[in-house]
């Protein structure tokens, strides 16, 4: 079935269902990676209220949030992106979350919201890029195909654990269409 996704910018009424989609996006992609205490005791009420305070106050100026949304299900992906965030001398923009609920991955939803922050990052004149993933991450192949190559490595506390994480970079979004097969440019 061939299914129409929107993407647009998220706003605080969007909180609710942005904190299911990154709730649910862990517990199922870090099953067996982030302990099973940490990923149960996520809660969408605490998450949403993050949520809501991170849009109407938090976001990093040049910043930009946005969700995918489904006319059946709703929202079914975020993402939030702006300049990154460690003063890296070489990246400088960042997508710091990217997540689509697992029942609607596989659609093209990852890849068309990592398209508009990057146009976003473009228009602000921000030309590479760098997303951190845990070393993990079983989704590590899809930054790949979107041309990313891991440039980084450092250590996350997480619940109280230390994990790796892997930073994908892109050297030139200006190119970033081209790097992207055949088949999945639309």
């Amino acid at each position: 079935m061939n299914r129409l996704y929107t993407i647009r910018e998220a706003n605080t009424t969007d909180a609710g269902a942005m904190a299911k989609v990154r709730v649910d996006t862990w517990r199922a992609a870090y099953r067996g990676i982030i302990s099973d205490d940490y990923l149960a005791s996520l809660s969408y009420e605490n998450t949403a209220s993050q949520w809501r305070e991170m849009i109407l106050n938090h976001l990093r100026p040049g910043a930009l949030a946005l969700v995918a949304e489904d006319a059946q299900d709703g929202i079914v992906g975020i993402a939030v992106g702006g300049p990154e965030s460690s003063g890296d001398p070489i990246y400088q923009a960042q997508i710091y979350v990217l997540y689509v609920l697992p029942e609607h991955q596989r659609r093209g939803i990852g890849r068309k919201l990592v398209e508009a922050e990057v146009h976003h990052f473009l228009d602000q004149r921000l030309t590479t890029m760098l997303i951190w993933v845990l070393a993990d991450n079983p989704w590590q192949a899809f930054y790949e195909a979107l041309g990313g190559h891991p440039v980084r490595k450092k250590e996350e506390e997480i619940g109280g654990i230390r994990y790796m994480e892997v930073g994908y970079g892109w050297d030139d979004l200006g190119h970033f269409g081209e790097l992207l097969p055949a088949c999945e440019r639309t």
